[in-house]
């Protein structure tokens, strides 16, 4: 009976014992040698501001041009309506 205890035992620290992983990353190593994880945050959140910066520059280019034709239109409109 001792063998079957030893293997209850075994079993059951298994379950009970099993070590525990961080919830958070707080480094990562590999083969480019990343760095921490607070870097790699703070590198992805520069990268998303560049993008929202591009994506609004061209937004605003567009409207710029957008206005203008729009100026042009109304010129043209006043111009055949005689004002």
């Amino acid at each position: 009976m001792s063998g079957f205890w030893k293997a209850v035992g075994s079993a059951v620290g298994k379950k009970i014992f099993k070590p525990k992983v961080s919830k958070t990353i707080t480094s990562l190593k590999g083969k480019y040698n990343i760095g921490s994880a607070d870097k790699i945050k703070s590198k992805a959140a520069k990268v998303k501001l560049e993008s929202a910066k591009f994506h609004l520059d061209r937004t605003f280019s567009k409207v710029d041009k957008s206005i203008k034709k729009l100026e042009k239109s109304v010129k043209k409109t006043g111009e055949l309506l005689g004002e």
